[in-house]
């Protein structure tokens, strides 16, 4: 990367939130918060999805503290910004750096510990401070030791103070945003053009995967919402069926680098040609992506381009809840905001939003339009630009 993560702006983001919400302290358990607030991808949450093996702590004054465990404590050294306070916690590994004479080793450790350390980060002996959590990242036992700790009515739910503060990006989250979307167009344009008659769409995936990693040479994880043919189901284990002339493939997701995600969409038709209808109902949806290109920009309100983009559409009993969503590091991928009919927020400069006019049917295939769009003072940057055609 040409920046430095610019850890001060991110942390000014959610304690500007934070005011407006009165809260203290956060203390954060998931993946995606613990990497936004200290810069540590946290191989302990990501890969395990144990809630309390790392956390991370906010103050209202904008300390950032870190628990993690004494084995994460040497990447959490190299990539948190020197004003992140860091306390490690021993686990049933032997570490000669942390080993003294007669000491023992639990066989798992005690994920509740975790919250005592990082309660010690912001009580100071202060009666009636207000904390956020995220509650649907706290475990049961989690939540009953911080109600005890600070007080039943003085835990709030902090989801909405993650939410906004991610909404609108700092420079370098848009630098890395912006690389990884290019990378995924790229990889999708290689993988359409290598698909051919015959391969199964576990062949599409690993052919996918092998790409995503040669445009994105620090990628770490990445998406695959693929579909194929009438199969509209994006399967986590890929099916072994083979693909036919004129079949459509839909590519979603992309590489993810430097803790932040990437997710387009592209649709094509395998052998490059396929029947009509196909190509006409493709046609529908690109009206809809193509009013959202012209229409999209500071002051629009989310709800006029949700109607705008399904008027220009246009397709019998054609239904969705959303036609795009914001993106950062949330492990879930789809973010808030999102371009839906009662979203009265309007856009604002430095949102990055997903655009995308989707399409599942086991009759006619699976199509998707989908591309990454930057919010700026005076209009939009386009990221990455589909194919107005199903031959891409």
């Amino acid at each position: 990367m040409a920046l430095k993560r610019d850890q001060a702006a991110i942390i000014k983001r959610i304690t500007e939130q934070m005011e407006k919400a009165g809260l203290d302290a956060l203390i954060l358990t998931s993946p995606h918060d613990v990497f936004y607030t200290t810069g540590l991808c946290s191989r302990n949450l990501y890969r395990s999805g144990k809630t309390g093996a790392t956390v991370s702590v906010v103050t209202s004054e904008g300390k950032v503290g870190l628990v993690c465990s004494e084995f994460e404590k040497k990447v959490a050294d190299t990539v948190c910004d020197p004003g992140v306070s860091i306390v490690a916690y021993p686990v049933w590994i032997y570490i000669e750096d942390f080993a003294r004479e007669g000491m023992t080793k639990e066989v798992q450790p005690d994920l509740n510990k975790t919250y005592r350390m990082a309660s010690e980060f912001i009580t100071g002996g202060k009666d009636g401070i207000k904390v956020g959590a995220v509650y649907k990242w706290l475990a049961y036992e989690a939540g009953l030791f911080l109600r005890e700790t600070f007080g039943e009515k003085n835990m709030v739910d902090c989801t909405k103070v993650m939410n906004e503060a991610r909404t609108v990006k700092t420079p370098w989250e848009i630098e890395v945003l912006r690389l990884n979307a290019q990378a995924a167009e790229r990889v999708m344009h290689k993988t359409a053009r290598m698909t051919v008659p015959g391969m199964t769409p576990a062949d599409v995936h690993l052919l996918f995967h092998k790409l995503c990693l040669e445009e994105s040479p620090d990628m770490h994880n990445l998406s695959q919402a693929h579909t194929f043919g009438e199969h509209f189901s994006p399967a986590w284990l890929p099916g072994k069926f083979r693909l036919d002339w004129g079949d459509l493939v839909r590519l979603d997701g992309g590489p993810y680098a430097d803790g932040y995600k990437s997710d387009l969409a592209r649709t094509y038709a395998v052998g490059g040609k396929t029947v009509k209808e196909r190509e006409e109902l493709y046609a529908a949806l690109w009206r809809g992506y193509e009013y959202a290109v012209q229409n999209i920009g500071p002051g629009v309100k989310m709800c006029d381009l949700f109607h705008g983009i399904e008027k220009a559409i246009n397709l019998p009993k054609y239904v969705r809840g959303h036609f795009g969503h914001s993106i950062s590091c949330d492990v879930a991928g789809e973010e808030y905001p999102f371009i839906s009919p009662k979203e009265e927020r309007v856009f604002e400069p430095g949102m990055i939003m997903c655009i995308e006019t989707p399409f599942y049917s086991s009759k006619r295939h699976t199509y998707n339009i989908e591309d990454e769009v930057l919010i700026t003072e005076t209009g939009s940057e386009w990221f990455t630009r589909a194919n107005p055609s199903l031959c891409l």
